[in-house]
């Protein structure tokens, strides 16, 4: 079976859319395996750390990278490979005793060519666990970095994203922390670049620009060299740029060198802070060079040409798209998405004729397997629905119905399910309902298997079907039919969240529907309840519970804690700060209501939902203060 388009669920319109200064060190505890020279050293080495742990509560700077040289830790690092053991030794036990103030060149030390120096380093590393938080961390600092050590990176990624995007400067202490003694070079340098490309042409505050230099002055680990630049970009704009393009040089002969300490995509997003800085100092010329050089960094990755042509059409870099579909001819005419997003650059040009005369290209493009490219199509179609390109998603949608709709297969189903999913979105909720009738038409006659459904049930689509004409009633304000739809979707599925709800909001209705759909929202609480208990880390379980209790009854503050739960888990998807606005605006907070359906709409511009959710909100709170006036 072909792949599935993603983890999207279609349970309901907004169910998940496819986020000291130093640490304190401490040692194993495991003392037994080693022997007693060692044993002394680990002693040793925690006696020294007692200054430390005082140090945790009070994020100064600290005062022994003064006092000791960095030439001392070379020494003790070269050492560590000496041919006589009892100088190895030594070595390693002063390095041990140094504690925190020799991580850095320790965890250099890990990919030093002489393997004895790399193997005493990396076992000297792994008897160092940070203690990333201190008494001085805002809470929500401490939440995010709870159990950080035991985190998968892509989720570490998400927190440092999180720490960054908090207000007043927040995060910026514990970023630097993360930045100076991540063990891992690349996430040390993505710690850095969440700060970095939060405002990607804006040098730092000042309160942030302190708090950086106060964490960071005396530490030679890259990323904290593109900080401290950072820093002096508003007051010495001219070296700090000239510095800065040292910086993405080295790095770029890092991944030339030792490409396991960086990515392509660092690199590229180093060039990209590059760009932004120089075209907001005026230096056009230069900028240009740059975006050039970008262009260069590419190997024809497809995922890779598709994020830098994004970027460029953000940055209205005309004559770069046209230089980049020069330099990767064979990749543009084989690969929709990106002919698309060409087209995409010529309509913003306002270049309508060529923008449509690439987009058919892209639509007739079918290379390999049918069945497969009719699926590649509608993933194509999904990707244009969320850069708002709905006249070419809906054509694409179309395209994959008429070539399939007398023999459906999957492909069939997630065009149908996709385009009604969209056409509700934007409000056209009459389309969407006789869209879905046609998939349930084809169910009945027996032409779509369950096994093409993608792992739904034809009552559930039956259900979403009478959900959307629903809305469309709703809309028209009939009551009686809007009433009567939903009685025809809640026969089909009595648990779908939607229809619970708007049910839920029916007025004039008698008390035993009212009691009936009391119970139904209480049955499907508790069972989500269960699902959090039993997959705490899965984020779509507490944005579920939170999306049903926090818009009909129940307990708010749980539902507020789990929406804030699902943000946490995964920062980067806008249904759940949908979610999170609509826990605050049912508990009569539309000024928190409004805030986080503007960060659901920074990350999914285009959604009419959340654009209608937000004009509402802030009605609402705009009545609000002039009540209280």
């Amino acid at each position: 079976m072909t792949p599935p388009l993603s983890t999207t669920t279609f349970s309901g319109s907004h169910a998940p859319r496819e986020k000291f200064d130093p640490a304190t060190l401490h040692v194993a505890p495991n003392l037994e395996s080693f022997c007693p020279t060692v044993l002394r050293s680990i002693i040793l080495a925690v006696v020294a750390l007692v200054p430390c742990v005082a140090a945790a509560a009070d994020p100064q700077p600290a005062p022994a990278t003064a006092k000791e040289p960095q030439g001392k830790f070379d020494k003790l690092i070269r050492q560590l490979g000496d041919k006589d053991y009892y100088v190895r030794q030594r070595a390693q036990e002063e390095l041990a005793r140094s504690g925190f103030e020799a991580f850095e060149a320790v965890a250099a030390a890990t990919n030093d060519a002489d393997p004895e120096i790399a193997s005493r380093a990396n076992y000297l590393l792994r008897l160092m666990r940070m203690e990333w938080t201190t008494e001085n961390d805002p809470p929500e600092v401490k939440r995010q970095l709870r159990d950080y050590d035991s985190l998968d990176p892509r989720v570490r990624q998400a927190r440092m994203q999180v720490l960054a995007a908090l207000p007043k400067s927040q995060g910026v202490g514990a970023l630097c922390r993360l930045l100076r003694f991540e063990k891992s070079s690349q996430m040390s340098k993505l710690a850095a670049l969440a700060l970095l490309l939060q405002d990607r042409d804006t040098p730092p505050s000042a309160a942030a620009a302190e708090a950086i230099r106060k964490a960071l002055t005396g530490c030679k680990r890259p990323a904290a060299l593109w900080l401290l630049c950072w820093t002096r970009l508003r007051t010495e704009p001219d070296p700090a740029l000239d510095e800065w393009s040292k910086l993405v040089d080295a790095e770029k002969a890092t991944l030339k060198r030792t490409p396991d300490e960086t990515t392509p995509d660092i690199l590229a997003n180093l060039t990209r802070c590059q760009v932004a800085w120089l075209k907001r100092f005026g230096k056009t010329d230069q900028a240009m060079a740059a975006i050039r050089r970008l262009v260069e960094l590419q190997r024809g990755n497809p995922e890779m040409l598709g994020e830098l042509l994004d970027w460029l059409i953000e940055q209205k870099e005309w004559k770069s798209i046209d230089e980049l579909a020069t330099r990767f001819p064979g990749r543009f005419a084989t690969d929709p998405s990106l002919l698309y997003m060409l087209a995409e650059a010529h309509a913003q040009q306002g270049k309508t004729t060529q923008a449509e005369e690439m987009a058919s290209r892209a639509m007739r493009l079918l290379p390999g397997r049918v069945e497969v490219s009719l699926i590649r199509h509608v993933q194509v179609a999904q990707q244009l629905v969320t850069r708002g390109r709905f006249d070419w998603a809906r054509r694409e949608f179309h395209n994959v119905i008429n070539l399939t709709e007398a023999n459906p297969n999957e492909a069939t189903v997630a065009a149908w399910r996709r385009l009604a999913l969209m056409q509700h979105d934007q409000g056209d909720d009459r389309d969407a309902a006789a869209t879905l009738d046609k998939l349930v038409a084809a169910i009945d006659a027996g032409r779509v298997t369950d096994g093409e459904l993608w792992g739904e049930k034809p009552k559930d689509i039956r259900s979403q079907a009478h959900y959307y004409a629903a809305c469309h009633w709703h809309a028209q304000h009939d009551l009686a039919r809007e009433r009567k739809a939903l009685d025809k979707a809640l026969e089909d599925n009595p648990e779908d969240i939607d229809v619970l709800i708007a049910s839920h909001r029916l007025p004039k209705q008698p008390a035993e529907f009212r009691a009936k759909i009391a119970d139904l929202i209480k049955t499907v609480a508790a069972t989500l309840h269960e699902q959090i208990t039993e997959e705490p880390e899965a984020s779509d379980g507490y944005n579920n519970y939170a999306w049903l209790v926090g818009n009909t009854e129940g307990d708010s503050d749980e539902a507020l804690r789990a929406a804030q739960k699902a943000v946490e888990i995964d920062p980067d998807r806008a249904g759940y700060y949908d979610t999170l606005a609509h826990v605050y605006a049912h508990r009569g907070d539309f000024d928190s209501a409004v805030k986080f359906q503007a960060k659901a709409i920074k990350l999914d511009p285009h959604s009419g939902l959340i654009h209608r959710t937000l004009d509402e909100y802030r009605k609402k709170l705009e009545d609000k203060n002039n009540a209280a006036k």
